[in-house]
């Protein structure tokens, strides 16, 4: 019942059973990973023969704890600590959303404007 196979990973996208999240925080008893997971607020989906939760939100459960001790121990740089670890941006996105915490987004790619373009640029400017 808890077994995920690959067709339907990739229909539902990531997702995790039950079992799976069992393993990752150390429990065995199904009704005590249920637990833990509304404890966390983490959305329980069934299906039938299937119940599991999305990867993302797990993850955000997990993270969370490490990164409220962040803003505890570093109160004015906790955001850049936590930027630093964290390796999907997803999964910041979705952590600052739950904090309420405003993202400033940082452009990925620098664009080069010739001469030309920049007096174009101050010209419609003015």
């Amino acid at each position: 019942m808890d077994v995920v196979n690959k067709e339907e990973r990739a229909v539902f996208g990531e997702i995790m059973s039950i079992k799976e999240v069992g393993v990752r925080i150390g429990r065995k008893d199904k009704e005590c990973v249920v637990k833990w997971l509304q404890a966390n607020n983490v959305t329980i989906h069934r299906m039938p023969k299937l119940i599991f939760v999305y990867k993302i939100d797990f993850e955000c459960a997990m993270i969370l704890p490490q990164v409220k001790d962040f803003k505890r121990k570093f109160p004015a740089q906790w955001e850049r600590y936590y930027q630093k670890i964290i390796k999907d941006e997803a999964l910041f996105n979705l952590i600052m959303l739950k904090l309420e915490v405003e993202t400033t987004y940082q452009p990925t790619t620098k664009v080069k404007r010739s001469k030309k373009d920049e007096e174009l640029y101050l010209k419609l400017m003015s």
